[in-house]
């Protein structure tokens, strides 16, 4: 009964909820304990990937190939136990779809190594509106001026946060934007070809594993494990070469920074498992919390684990980091309202003539000859609550 539950969860057929009292909610306790250990696992492996980078693991490259290594063999092991059905799509859809996923995972892994852990965030929150442009200029995708207005508050705490980031560098801001792109490009791909050859999303991801660890292996041989120690036209003393297999060699050096690269394998394994254990028992809302709950702990932990000398910019950096949080649920809320054709926090709290431009579809007027009655009718139906939003308004993906 476990594993055929776990099948039509992995399938992304939803599964019925446990029944409880009569008047009570009812508790799902493993969906609880899904959404706690995503959380956990998340939080610790961007926190220890960060640590690996600052204990000298200087190969960003090559930790993500391990990560694309163990994430295909979780999904042939899923499997050969019976677990999950795997499909195919043809090799070039795949093997592009790979590498937008290596671009994005090694370029994040790559900011998080030149950056700290508050500007990683902050590229990742980037996603959000980059995606929403990118859909608009290759599109034509509009989006509500609700959301333009929540996107503002995110940008304004995006330039916040950069403009007060001691860490900052040009290579690293180079990196930061080079992550949003390919994982823009990325998320635009994985929505497309989901629907196109009809697939889960974890069927997506596990028909383009194994082409991820193979590119993953090439970038990290290309960049982390070839040394020049001298080119042709240079004079002097040969540079020292650091390999990611020098690295491994010198076993008993590093052998604590490499325990927790293993670590991080195995938690990648884990963030996997408690991501599919989500599927079919969660809400879209449930999914807005857990991302926010680990967004908030991730900059906890950068900030404790890894504080700055100049105590000021550190605060000028967190509020900013704030403000761009702020904009985030604010954009993930609204969003959720248009879906359940709710009212959001600017119906509720906005005066009408803030409505009326805030949402001009609520108060469009049908053209037509009206007698003296239904002119009245008319101004009496200007001054009622907006209607709820029609369902075929355009809204764009989640990111």
């Amino acid at each position: 009964g476990q594993c055929a539950s776990l099948r039509r969860r992995l399938s992304g057929h939803p599964t019925s909820p446990s029944t409880g009292p009569v008047g009570t909610m009812p508790i799902d306790r493993a969906a609880l304990a899904y959404a706690v250990g995503n959380v956990s696992s998340s939080v610790a492996l961007v926190l220890i990937n960060k640590w690996v980078f600052s204990g000298g693991f200087h190969f960003p490259m090559t930790l993500t190939f391990f990560h694309f290594v163990f994430t295909d063999i979780f999904y042939r092991s899923l499997e050969a136990a019976g677990l999950f059905v795997r499909k195919s799509m043809p090799f070039t859809d795949a093997f592009r779809m790979a590498a937008t996923g290596v671009g994005s995972i090694g370029f994040m892994n790559i900011s998080l190594h030149l950056n700290s852990v508050g500007f990683y965030q902050i590229t990742k929150l980037a996603i959000v509106p980059a995606t929403l442009c990118a859909q608009s200029l290759l599109f034509g995708v509009s989006t509500s001026t609700k959301i333009k207005l929540s996107l503002s508050v995110l940008l304004l705490g995006l330039g916040l946060a950069t403009v007060t980031d001691v860490q900052l560098n040009a290579p690293g801001f180079i990196i930061g934007i080079a992550a949003v792109l390919s994982t823009t490009i990325f998320q635009l791909w994985q929505g497309s070809k989901q629907k196109e050859y009809e697939l889960s999303g974890v069927q997506l991801q596990a028909a383009v594993s194994q082409w991820q660890a193979l590119q993953s292996l090439c970038a990290a041989l290309a960049m982390e494990n070839l040394c020049v120690a001298r080119l042709p036209w240079e004079d002097g003393e040969p540079r020292e070469c650091a390999t990611a297999f020098a690295y491994f060699v010198d076993f008993e050096a590093h052998r604590g920074t490499l325990a927790l690269v293993g670590l991080t394998c195995i938690i990648a394994l884990c963030v996997n498992g408690c991501s599919f254990g989500l599927i079919g028992r969660t809400s879209a809302i449930t999914f807005q919390v857990v991302g926010h709950t680990k967004t908030c702990l991730v900059l906890t932990g950068g900030f404790i684990l890894w504080p700055v000398n100049n105590v000021q910019q550190m605060i000028d950096n967190a509020i900013g980091v704030g403000v761009a949080f702020i904009g985030c649920v604010l954009y993930g809320h609204i969003k959720m309202a248009e879906s359940a054709q709710r009212l959001d926090v600017f119906d509720r709290c906005c005066p009408a003539s803030a409505q009326s431009w805030l949402s001009p579809h609520k108060y469009k007027q049908v053209e037509e000859p009206v007698d003296s009655a239904d002119t009245e009718m008319g101004s009496c139906a200007a001054s009622s609550p907006p209607a709820a939003p029609e369902s075929g308004d355009t809204a764009a993906p989640k990111a």
